[in-house]
């Protein structure tokens, strides 16, 4: 088991069963729900009505020799910074998952040979995420071009872009995972969209773009956005998602999606980007 934190300069903190500080004990890596019930008069037991998943509370005590503790404790308090996000990574039989952290304490204790220094982190997001993502294109572009090439007097295609219109995206989780769209103009496009064929569930942008714009769309809990980058510059344009606004998901198993547009389809690429998501390590 390794656990890597990563804090908000990019430098790296790795933590195990080693020196100079070894992990006695880690909590909060499982799934924790809050149930909540509703009963009536003289009811036996409850009726259920739904369940969120509390924040996530990392809790790690760490084992420091006495004639290292001020170092690794002096050390320990210049990496876990207040008020500044982090990354924990955990590693173990092969399958590492990430998140993110605030810190919430650095906590010194303990007397003798072995002190302990306890660092809780508190996670708002309660899901662990793969470390890469995965990326599905509903349209590409194809090369042409093969070796040994021979230039000919008559014009010849360089590229070729193949539409496919419908692409899946597999979630192999049972949690349900929010998706980056990318939409992206090579002429002029008229209100992009996207289509959950399986739920009949559109989202749709009330924007002409121009050649070289890119609307990047969010639709994360607690990160739902939409993007304009247009000319070198990134603007928020939630207000041009079409009402009532829809957030698509991809939901546990197959999700096909299909894009359209009002005008200038051919002109339009679109990927699709996603992360799996679990309730624990």
């Amino acid at each position: 088991m390794v656990i890597t934190c990563i804090n908000q300069k990019g430098d790296k903190l790795k933590l195990g069963w080693f020196a100079p500080v070894w992990v006695k004990s880690i909590t909060g890596l499982g799934s924790d729900f809050t149930v909540t019930t509703s009963k009536s008069n003289g009811q036996d037991g409850a009726n259920y009505t739904g369940a969120t998943a509390d924040i996530r509370n990392i809790v790690i005590v760490l084992d420091v020799h006495k004639e290292d503790y001020v170092e690794q404790r002096n050390r320990l308090y210049q990496f876990f910074q207040p008020r500044a996000a982090g990354t924990i990574q955990y590693s173990d039989d092969d399958v590492t998952r990430k998140t993110g952290y605030y810190v919430e304490s650095v906590e010194p204790s303990g007397e003798g040979v072995l002190k302990n220094i306890t660092v809780s982190l508190l996670c708002p997001n309660p899901k662990w995420y793969d470390i890469d993502e995965q990326l599905t294109e509903l349209a590409s572009w194809e090369g042409l071009i093969e070796w040994d090439l021979e230039i000919a007097e008559e014009p010849f295609e360089l590229t070729r872009k193949v539409n496919t219109l419908i692409g899946n995206v597999y979630n192999g989780s049972n949690v349900m995972q929010g998706l980056t769209v990318k939409f992206r103009a090579t002429g002029e496009v008229i209100s992009p969209s996207l289509y959950n064929i399986d739920r009949q569930e559109l989202m749709k942008i009330n924007l002409t773009m121009h050649p070289g714009d890119m609307v990047i769309i969010t639709t994360e809990t607690g990160n739902k956005r939409v993007k304009l980058i247009s000319g070198g510059e990134t603007t928020n344009i939630n207000n041009y998602m079409a009402y009532p606004p829809v957030w698509l998901q991809a939901y546990p198993g197959d999700n096909l999606y299909r894009y359209d547009a009002e005008s200038g389809i051919d002109n339009l690429d679109v990927s699709i980007i996603h992360t799996q998501a679990y309730w624990g390590v």
